[in-house]
């Protein structure tokens, strides 16, 4: 029986951006960058499902939000769906890459439907988000609940037989309890971001925390442009930098499966 590779996370795991190649016009690029179809063929899921021969079942997607990506966790792992594939399966493995925390998940009276924000980049015509961002949004308080989320779903996985792991995907976050299967958890900093920068010869990559919003934050994100391992248009990850990241998580992946 096949082993079930499920991944959770924003663009980066989507794999958003990863048809860029060097000389794309941007017009070209704008085309196709939010192509899942596309995307899926140079991420780095596909890259660790095709090594490990593993099924991806995807729910990682672009600007998502951690808490839209741990309602989706919520709403499969309670489905009749969830419960067919772990009879179809003989290993499940998950892998959620924890976003930035400067956007949330609210529902939306007017569209009828919850609706997924940047803090960072509120829509013109929405007077909510600025008020939140001034009265109710404190980046400590997030990691701390995220922690709290990290904790639960570790028991809960760990109830079903499910091995799991965690990664910060562009950002390093100062969790206030230990999380034994969080990747390079001693490690500071330990996000995606960074390890690309370090992998591809910065020495010193600032602290600033990027909001990943489709702008030059910091110098790790203009370094990797300079370097080809981010394209210079959304800044997402190139080909070669899903290569590296796939590499990057490989020892983590294999230890879930032995």
């Amino acid at each position: 029986m096949s082993t079930l590779f499920i991944t959770f996370g924003c663009s980066w795991t989507e794999g958003v951006g990863s048809t860029y190649y060097p000389e794309m016009k941007q017009e070209e690029y704008q085309l196709q960058c939010w192509d899942s179809t596309k995307n899926v063929i140079n991420a780095y899921r596909t890259v660790l499902s095709t090594k490990y021969n593993l099924v991806n079942l995807n729910f990682s997607e672009g600007g998502s939000s951690n808490q839209k990506q741990f309602r989706l966790a919520k709403e499969f792992f309670g489905s009749t769906e969830f419960l067919q594939l772990k009879n179809d399966h003989q290993t499940i493995i998950v892998l959620h890459a924890i976003t930035s925390t400067a956007r949330n998940e609210l529902y939306s009276v007017k569209q009828k439907t919850l609706v997924n924000r940047h803090y960072a980049q509120p829509e013109a015509d929405d007077p909510l988000f600025p008020t939140v961002l001034k009265y109710s949004y404190d980046h400590d308080n997030e990691v701390k609940q995220l922690t709290m989320e990290i904790l639960f779903w570790n028991s809960y996985y760990k109830s079903l037989g499910i091995k799991n792991v965690w990664v910060d995907t562009f950002n390093h976050h100062a969790y206030n309890k230990h999380i034994p299967n969080l990747i390079a958890e001693d490690k500071d900093p330990r996000d995606l971001l960074s390890m690309l920068c370090f992998k591809n010869g910065m020495q010193s990559p600032d602290t600033k925390y990027h909001k990943s919003n489709w702008q030059i934050d910091s110098n790790r994100i203009s370094y990797l442009m300079m370097r080809g391992i981010v394209n210079p248009y959304s800044y997402h990850p190139t080909k070669e930098a899903h290569i590296q990241i796939a590499d990057y998580l490989s020892p983590s992946i294999e230890a879930l499966l032995t």
